[in-house]
């Protein structure tokens, strides 16, 4: 699998992958993103500040193996190979946000993030649960547009996830979301 190694977070090396379509970091499969937000900001008594890799996290092997418990020999790899190859004739490219925000809370972290959905990520999870026999839920998929100074941001996995690690709030930016995208 060629890929080219980059850093978006300082404590951890990401890779380019799928022809460099797509990172992976931390055991994750991420779209990268481009939204034109302020740098910093004050909600709820806190200091947040941008996050410094805005992306939609697609494909959370690393939570998946855990959380499922799977021992299929080489899955990160299998996994990330599929993904590219279904790429391939499957576009994932375009978010779709939502305008729901939340905060989520997790011991010493919090974060602001925005749910979205991304157009044919669904037919990628019928097709690995099909062919490891599996039973992933699809994705909670959202962008963790800030998080406390210092601190990174909250594996939201699944829909119990959201359930105990969030809450909704309004948009804290006071701008549609979608218009703060950057042109690409």
């Amino acid at each position: 699998m060629p890929s080219q190694r980059i850093c978006y977070n300082k404590n951890m090396e990401s890779k380019l992958i799928c022809d460099g379509k797509f990172v992976f970091e931390n055991k994750t499969i991420c779209l990268p993103i481009s939204l034109d937000i302020p740098n910093e900001l004050n909600f709820e008594g806190n200091a947040f500040v941008k996050n410094i890799f805005l992306h939609v996290s697609l494909v959370c092997i690393g939570k998946i193996i855990e959380k499922y418990n799977i021992s299929i020999s080489d899955f990160e790899n299998k996994i990330i190979n599929d993904f590219c190859e279904f790429s391939k004739n499957n576009e994932i490219k375009e978010v779709k946000y939502t305008n729901n925000f939340k905060l989520a809370l997790k011991k010493d972290k919090k974060t602001i993030v925005v749910m979205c959905d991304v157009l044919n990520l669904n037919k990628f999870f019928e097709l690995i649960n099909k062919k490891y026999n599996l039973n992933i839920e699809y994705p909670t998929l959202h962008v963790t547009l800030y998080t406390l100074p210092g601190k990174l941001g909250i594996f939201l996995v699944d829909s119990n996830d959201i359930k105990q690690y969030t809450k909704n709030i309004t948009n804290p930016i006071n701008n549609d979301i979608i218009s703060l995208r950057k042109s690409e």
